[in-house]
């Protein structure tokens, strides 16, 4: 048999990735403007196949393409002296455009955490072993049809048919790392062709596609043409390469999609590794003394810039062992407006009403809490204040 004509070279394309917080008392509550938001709630979401049938379908031979016809003698695999080649054993980017049930597209921006790929790699008979090394994609929607591709995750491997007992109902699970999406984009399939001469001649037979009525799923080949910031476009035709529309077929392959604090800060929505998020203020426990102009002065350190802007309040709570004590608790002792300068500690001064300068004499010192309103963040810290 003469051999068919050569493919497009498919040498797998090297893919990079871009590149992800008891007595008396005072207390400061401090209301600082622009202060960061609570961080956001946590949700999954699971999008593409139910994984409901078995994976029947490969890239290599159940993809809409017309391939190429090669003359050749006779043979077994060529009764008409034609030898059909499906397409170019090139780069393959494969996608869930449409589902018989399940949602296709992500309905919110955040991380592809996990992914259940149905499936396995065929191996050629009595040729070398098929390259087992795929990707996953995060790939927005193109207006006419199409796709763009976004991100490309690291790379994983998929099991051997026959191997271990690997079948087109084997389902293995992937964890790519800061695969990022956004809202209304699909997670697509990627594989590096596997091109080899008279043996995968439309690359290796990735077994991941379901037979499935109602399901639709698209494709793209071209060499060196599915990586990060590639353009598929529904336009861009051909008998061997190119994009595909694959009717009645469906990628066996499910993702879930981390949001808030189950998503990687690296992603957008993504709050999961981010450091605690600290007060913009921050009031250390404190023995302050008071002088003869009832002034006391805390220590309060400012974390924002151009400044730290608020009100600070304090009050008393009650006095363990003083007669009256009750009456005493809750009473506001002092206030004071306060716009304290970025990234340094200032001794905020703060008077104190007449009535309570008996009560620090006769107790020999109070213990206080101080309370402050920037932007409605509340801090609290208790201090100790005596007669200088």
């Amino acid at each position: 048999m003469l051999p068919a004509s050569k493919p497009t070279d498919a040498t797998p394309a090297r893919r990079h990735l871009p590149r992800p917080l008891l007595g008396l008392a005072i207390t400061l509550t401090a209301l600082i403007s622009g202060f960061a938001p609570a961080a956001a709630s946590a949700a999954f979401i699971t999008i593409g196949s139910p994984l409901s049938v078995p994976a029947t379908l490969n890239t290599a031979e159940n993809l809409g393409y017309s391939g190429i016809y090669t003359p050749v003698p006779p043979a077994p695999d060529a009764p008409n002296g034609l030898y059909h080649t499906y397409h170019y054993g090139a780069d393959t980017a494969l996608w869930n455009v449409g589902q018989a049930s399940g949602l296709s597209r992500t309905p919110a921006t955040g991380q592809a955490v996990k992914v259940k790929l149905e499936g396995c790699a065929q191996e050629a008979a009595g040729g070398p072993a098929p390259l087992t090394e795929i990707h996953f994609q995060d790939l927005t929607p193109l207006s006419g049809g199409g796709a763009k591709v976004n991100i490309t995750s690291q790379g994983f491997n998929i099991p051997v048919c026959g191997q271990g007992g690997a079948s087109g109902s084997t389902v293995s699970t992937y964890d790519p790392i800061n695969l990022c999406v956004s809202a209304g984009d699909y997670v697509g399939f990627n594989d590096d062709g596997g091109y080899v001469p008279n043996v995968y001649r439309a690359g290796v037979p990735y077994q991941v596609l379901g037979s499935v009525q109602g399901s639709t799923a698209d494709s793209f080949l071209r060499n060196n043409g599915t990586g990060n910031g590639a353009v598929m476009s529904s336009s861009d035709l051909s008998a061997n390469d190119g994009f595909a529309v694959n009717h009645s077929e469906e990628l066996m392959m499910q993702v879930q999609i981390g949001t808030g604090s189950d998503a990687t800060h690296i992603c957008a929505g993504g709050t999961a590794g981010l450091p605690p998020v600290l007060p913009p203020i921050r009031v250390s426990p404190q023995t302050d003394g008071v002088n003869h102009e009832r002034i006391v002065a805390v220590a309060v350190y400012c974390r924002l810039k151009p400044q730290c802007s608020g009100v600070a309040t304090l009050r008393l709570s009650s006095l363990s062992g003083y007669a009256g004590s009750t009456s005493f608790s809750g009473r506001t002792v002092g206030r004071k407006g306060f716009n304290l300068p970025p990234n340094k500690t200032t001794h905020l001064p703060i008077r104190l009403s007449a009535s309570v300068m008996g009560l620090i004499r006769r107790q020999h010192g109070i213990t206080t809490r101080l309370t402050a309103v920037v932007a409605g963040k509340t801090v609290t810290q208790t201090i100790k204040v005596k007669i200088l």
